[in-house]
């Protein structure tokens, strides 16, 4: 006897199943939801140990200190490439989104691969804002306030991918004001990005971050000689690992930054 019975598929096969119409986050859904499994960030940790890991960074204290206690914790799995971890109040409204995956780092012209967690995606939002109290203009991208727990969320990667085992972290920030967030741990992989980006924040120190990266993603900041300035997101790094830290941040990066930084000059564009 053959493995499908005459009432397992229909003659015409198209109408038993199209292949084309699934995606592995549909089969990844299923497969542990018909498995009854559990689902693990990175297939390692269970939501207690992660939760420990949230706590241990002092991101869930920060979140209770703005003002949402009795914080709940989920895991989403869709696949090897789609980990989630939602930080949710208890009537299930995201405060916390973070969408991470392990993705291999190797630096241009090198053969060495190092794992790390990617941060692929990252929301943080202060749920407690009334439309008609915001004093300060919003950042691009966003819906309401951010909850300012950066410090705490970084922190929580840097423990997770010591806990993991993996050389750092990195992650792509699409705005200006997401990498001035970002750089107190991460720098640009690039040299002349990292020095374009300090060289800004230099020309415009007393300028507030909002109207800043606002006038950046407008297109109304521009060199010296008045040619317009485009901004052009990059890798940002923060290593775990020593070997790695050392391997490229050399010197001569430090250098070549200092150099360009001072170097380089902006102004805003007068309309």
């Amino acid at each position: 006897m053959g493995v499908f019975s005459s009432t397992d598929k229909k003659k015409d096969q198209n109408d038993w199943l199209n292949l084309d119409e699934l995606s592995l986050v549909d089969v990844s859904r299923e497969l542990n939801t018909s498995l009854n499994m559990e689902p693990k960030l990175f297939n390692r940790f269970r939501r207690e140990e992660v939760e420990t890991l949230l706590r241990s960074s002092g991101l869930l204290y920060a979140v209770e200190v703005r003002g949402f206690p009795n914080s709940i914790i989920e895991i989403e799995i869709l696949n090897d490439y789609d980990n989630r971890v939602y930080i949710k109040t208890s009537n299930d409204k995201i405060l916390v989104h973070m969408r991470l995956k392990v993705s291999q780092f190797q630096l241009k012209g090198d053969d060495e691969q190092f794992p790390m967690i990617y941060i692929d995606w990252l929301l943080t939002q202060n749920l407690n804002f009334e439309p008609g109290g915001l004093k300060k203009e919003l950042y691009f991208g966003q819906e309401y306030p951010g909850l300012n727990v950066l410090n705490e969320f970084t922190e929580f990667i840097r423990l997770l991918s010591k806990t993991l085992g993996t050389s750092g972290a990195f992650n792509v920030p699409e705005y200006f004001h997401d990498a001035v967030l970002f750089s107190r741990k991460f720098r640009f992989i690039d040299p002349e990005k990292e020095a374009v980006f300090r060289a800004l924040i230099k020309n415009f120190r007393g300028i507030n971050l909002r109207n800043l990266s606002s006038k950046i993603h407008k297109n109304e900041v521009c060199y010296e000689d008045g040619e317009p300035y485009v901004w052009k997101y990059g890798e940002m790094i923060s290593c775990t690992d020593v070997y790695l830290e050392k391997k490229v941040f050399q010197e001569s990066y430090f250098k070549k930054v200092d150099e360009l930084k001072e170097k380089l000059k902006f102004k805003l564009i007068t309309k």
